[in-house]
Parts: structure tokens; sequence; C-alpha cells
């Protein structure tokens, strides 16, 4: 057996899903004990894959007729002796048709009572990635304009902000740096008024420990906007009502 045909059995033999090729991979594996390390690095990876996979989804007992349906179609095997490679011990065997059953009662009692949950949590990272994918773009164009925030209480201070628009482009990114920590119960919120007077909330800063912040913002080009703010405040609210932290143009 070569290392490639061996590499296309690793996953099912980490799963224990390999029976009339495993006695000549385990062959091949015992030699690369003494040959390489290619082998023995796949099998741990898999060997560790196929472990998450079982750690990742809430045990949940299946109807005990079914299980013993399950139980009283799995023929007797007499008791082998499992071999160790590198330290590593693969999963017992067990034929495809049993593997089948037991990924079908994985799928059907172990997910059900969180898939919904895992593909929110998902799709909440997708849209994540793609709006700060959009807002990198903004900040990395040449054409991109830049609108510096100043600090208002403190002139001269090293706090201070970012809004960065361009024409045709629906989306824009407030950008804070150096704010300091504020106490328990408040937050920094990012502000947005346009021509009419109307305010946008661009949403509440979440801050590094160097007080750095990022809000992106999809819907328009920015290109009402007459005023940018950044308030600490204790509450949400539909318009700027805490002390004026950042501001431009400066007050």
């Amino acid at each position: 057996m070569t290392h490639e045909e061996a590499s296309e059995l690793l996953p099912a033999y980490a799963l224990g899903a390999l029976d009339e090729d495993a006695a000549e991979l385990e062959a091949h594996l015992e030699r690369c004990d003494r040959c390489c390390d290619r082998c023995k690095e796949e099998l741990a990876t898999y060997l560790e894959t196929a472990a998450r996979l079982g750690e990742a989804v809430e045990t949940v007992r299946p109807p005990e007729a079914l299980r013993q349906a399950v139980l009283a179609g799995v023929p007797e095997r007499p008791a082998t002796r499992r071999r160790r490679f590198w330290g590593l011990t693969p999963p017992t065997r067990f034929s495809m048709p049993l593997a089948a059953v037991a990924a079908l009662l994985v799928v059907v009692f172990g997910l059900a009572g969180w898939s919904v949950a895992q593909q929110q949590q998902l799709q909440a990272a997708r849209s994540a990635l793609a709006l700060d994918e959009r807002g990198l773009v903004l900040l990395t164009s040449t054409e991109t304009a830049v609108v510096r925030l100043d600090p208002v209480a403190r002139p001269g201070s090293p706090e201070h902000g970012h809004w960065y628009h361009r024409p045709g482009v629906d989306t824009q990114v407030l950008v804070v740096e150096f704010l300091p920590k504020l106490p328990a119960g408040e937050a920094y919120y990012g502000w947005l008024q346009y021509g009419d007077g109307s305010w946008r909330s661009a949403g509440i800063f979440t801050l590094d420990d160097k007080g750095y912040g990022r809000l992106i913002l999809v819907g328009d080009d920015g290109s009402g906007v007459r005023r940018s703010v950044v308030t600490r405040q204790a509450q949400t609210t539909t318009r700027p009502e805490g002390e004026v932290v950042l501001s431009w143009p400066a007050p």
C-alpha cells in the first residue's frame, strides 16, 4: 500500500468505518513507524477531529425501543487486540452499515436540539465577516473621504476618531482611538446627523485594551451627513443624550 492509498483511507479509519482494508492499512502504519512521519501526522489529525465531532453535539438518549432494535442488528465479533501507533489508539472498527446507522442516530437525535442555534451562529459569523470586508474595502480605498473627530471636553488629549465615507458607496465607518475605559453601566455611542436635523445611531463601540473601536454602517454613502459625534451614555436612545466626547465639526 502506497502513502497516497493510505492517506485516502485514514479518514474512514479514524471514524472506525474501515473494515476490509483496515488490516493492510495497519500494516502500512506499522512500517511508517520506522520510515516517516507523514501518516503519523495525518492519523493524529483525523483522530483528533473525530473526537471533536463527538464532543460537538449534546448527547441525547434515543428511545429505548429504537436503541434495542439497532443493537439487536449488530453481529457479535470476537475480541481483537487493538493496535497502537505512536501512542495513538484507533477507534474500534465496525462494518459500514452499522457506521451508517450510528451516523443517522447522531443526526436525528444528537443534532435535533442544537442545529437551529448552530445554523444561526454560523449565519451571524458569516454576516459579521461580510460586514468587516465591506468596511475594509472602504478603509483601504484611496478615494475614501476621511473626517477627524476631535475631543470636546479635553482639547489636545490623545483620544480622537475618524469618519470614513465615499460617494456612491453605501457603507460608512466610524473609528475611535485611545478612548479611556468607562465605569460599568456606561458605553460609547456613535452618531451621524443629517442635513434635515435627524440623527442616525451608528451603534455602541466595543473597545480593545487600547481604547480602539470600530462601527460599520450600511445603507447610505453619508453624502447627507453634516455632523458626527461620539457620546458616553448609560442607556440606548434615539438621539445623542449623553456627554459628547468626540465631535466633527468642533462645537
